[in-house]
């Protein structure tokens, strides 16, 4: 896990210079060591968190034995392993390390080694005499690519503040992008940033650089293609589950330092619990961390039940509207964009104890609602095409689906319209934009299309993937990526093991809703592995207060200050004076979402970070306690 970088195109003497000022910038991706190369046409720089092959061997920039090519990489290689006996016929191996089996797949197969990788990855390969490099990024956009096309040069790097180190590019609003935003709640959904002449490659994209041309981008893994629809019983589906996940969680653990849990009170971090348990893997070794909001809103007793079934204990944090206020700033200035809400928030002390305790690899249980059918919005979703094809399925679809909710079956054929409709949701089924709260001329000027999301020919399945690769997992990537990293924290995600998500975009989807539960075929394959109690729960909204929060101190007064600014005013994107009536109302309790007030703190925050001041030379770290060395420089 570290932060890449590098300028190609330019003969510019100053390219090194610029390079380790961008590795610098972001430093805590990659405390371990730093390096930075001259190569012909321009420079590449890595700062290194080390994590398999923990020997000065494995540092980067990887030269090949010919001296001709030169990798910088992000991520990992789960299945490096198998991937190195593979190559070893043909590669002559000097390291340990996942990085030198990435050069050497590259090196052997082309672009068609991106197939072959389990892994979660961000990479350029170039090439020093052709002057040419391939990039690309792994399936689910778990590490990040950011680029840009400056007077023939590529400049890019693993994050924007990077680029903006060098000077070649300044910090400017992309207004189409915060249109979408706060129009559909769509975000990190393109290769479009927030930022202006700053782009980033899709999940599942790679691309080609030549000098004096135009990056030329192709995507290498859609994962409607990879979809391929079978008719499994329930018991098969559960056997052919539960050895997936064993081994995804196998795999995932891989590790030449000491590895943690993020465990929370639902069912995944449960059930990624009970994988490592099945996988052999799990230990007192290994730590679980948790927080907890407290009060009514407490999930410590499910905390401690998932952790107390396998033995072991769960560090459980506090979270205040206190915090929640100080976090703001620094969280935006890692992110670089939208902060997914209170809950991104309050994973910050996760992080911090995670670190604290020495660890270097936490684990985390995203992926499997996305996956197989997790959120209430796609339960909505299978209930109206059920209702719509009629027959006894229909019947038993809202039997379930009215037991595991608690509500009434009219309740129901409403939310079954309301996705059949396509009407914006969130995943609780509650509408979190306010359109007329926007500036008109700013809606009419930048109001964009949407990103398409894959086409499978199934609306329930197109739903899940575009989840997957384009509307929720992409943003919840960046902001995973960037919190883990603000702690030098290589955060895996086992439940994105692609073999595991296209197997359950595969099922029949009644499969996703057995006995009306969601997640359903995970429940079923994992019995006698977890806690009965855990296990069985019906999905639950996420815990977090950030609705009553935001109505009371300190929050209120923060919010009532935000949009009462000047700067605020002057952004051109909302009109304020209905943003303070709305705010009122709100403070009644009177709005069952709290989302568009979310939006105007991101917005402005955004603005008073990246455009208003410097945030080069400003920085705002969660912790400034990360080891600093300094950037060396050598040249090939």
């Amino acid at each position: 896990m570290c932060g890449i970088a590098g300028i190609l195109g330019t003969g510019n003497p100053e390219t090194v210079d610029l390079v380790a000022r961008m590795v610098r910038a972001q430093r805590h991706r990659g405390p371990d060591a730093e390096q930075v190369v001259q190569v012909p046409g321009g420079a590449l720089g890595h700062g290194r968190l080390s994590v398999i092959d923990l020997s000065a061997a494995a540092d980067q920039p990887m030269v090949d034995s010919s001296g001709r090519y030169v990798l910088v990489f992000n991520g990992e290689i789960y299945n490096y392993l198998e991937l190195k006996q593979e190559l070893a016929r043909q590669y002559d191996f000097v390291t340990r390390t996942d990085s030198e089996v990435l050069l050497a797949a590259l090196l052997t197969w082309g672009e068609q080694a991106l197939e072959r990788l389990n892994g979660m990855f961000a990479f350029c390969l170039y090439d020093t005499e052709a002057r040419t490099a391939l990039l690309g990024r792994d399936r689910f956009g778990q590490k990040p690519l950011h680029f840009a096309e400056i007077g023939g040069q590529l400049v890019f790097a693993s994050e924007i503040k990077a680029l903006l180190a060098t000077g070649l590019i300044r910090a400017k609003p992309n207004r189409q992008v915060w249109a979408r935003y706060l129009l559909h709640a769509r975000y990190d959904d393109d290769g479009d940033t927030y930022f202006e002449g700053i782009r980033q490659l899709r999940p599942g994209d790679c691309a080609r650089f030549s000098p004096g041309q135009a990056l030329s981008i192709r995507r290498w893994y859609d994962i409607a293609t990879r979809v391929h629809p079978r008719d499994y019983t329930a018991g098969a589906a559960a056997e052919e589950m539960r050895s997936l996940l064993v081994d995804a969680a196998r795999v995932h653990m891989r590790s030449d330092v000491p590895v943690g849990v993020s465990l929370s009170g639902g069912l995944d971090s449960s059930a990624l619990l009970a994988c490592l348990d099945l996988s052999g893997e799990l230990s007192d070794q290994v730590k679980c961390v948790s927080v907890d909001f407290g009060g009514d809103l407490s999930e410590r007793p499910w905390m401690e039940a998932a952790a107390g079934h396998h033995g072991l204990a769960t560090r459980i944090l506090p979270y205040s509207a206190e915090d929640f206020r100080g976090h703001i700033r620094p969280m935006m200035w890692h992110l670089e964009g939208p902060i997914g809400g209170l809950m991104n928030c309050a994973l910050a002390p996760v992080m911090r104890a995670a670190h604290a305790d020495g660890i270097v690899v936490v684990q985390d249980g995203t992926g499997l609602d996305e996956a197989f059918g997790g959120y209430r919005n796609h339960h909505d979703l299978y209930l109206g095409l059920a209702l719509r094809s009629g027959g006894p399925e229909a019947d038993d679809a809202l039997r379930g689906y009215c037991a595991n909710w608690n509500c009434s079956a009219d309740h129901a054929r409403r939310a079954a319209r309301s996705a059949l409709d396509n009407t914006v949701s969130a995943i609780d089924g509650t509408v979190p934009v306010r359109p007329e709260l926007l500036d008109r001329a700013f809606v009419g000027t930048h109001g964009a299309p949407l990103a398409p999301g894959p086409q499978t020919g199934d609306a329930l399945i197109d739903g899940l993937a575009t989840y997957l690769q384009v509307e929720k997992i992409p943003r919840n990537t960046r902001m995973k990526d960037r919190l883990s990293m603000a702690y030098s924290l290589e955060l895996r995600l086992p439940f994105l093991d692609h073999r595991l998500v296209e197997f359950g975009l595969s099922l029949p989807p009644h499969l996703m809703f057995l006995h009306g539960r969601t997640k359903s075929i995970i429940r079923e394959a994992l019995a006698g592995a977890m806690d009965d109690n855990v296990r069985l729960a019906a999905k639950r909204s996420i815990q977090a207060p950030q609705g009553p929060w935001l109505m009371r101190e300190p929050m209120r007064s923060y919010v009532r200050d935000l949009i009462g600014s000047d700067s605020f005013a002057d952004r051109g994107m909302f009109d304020p004076g209905l943003c303070r009536q709305a705010f009122d109302r709100f403070c009644t309790g009177a709005d069952a979402n709290s989302f568009f007030v979310w939006q105007w703190i991101n917005v402005e925050e955004w603005f008073r970070t990246f455009v208003d001041g410097d945030s080069v030379e400003t920085s705002f770290p969660l912790d400034a306690t990360m080891k600093k060395p300094m950037a060396s420089r050598s040249s090939i």
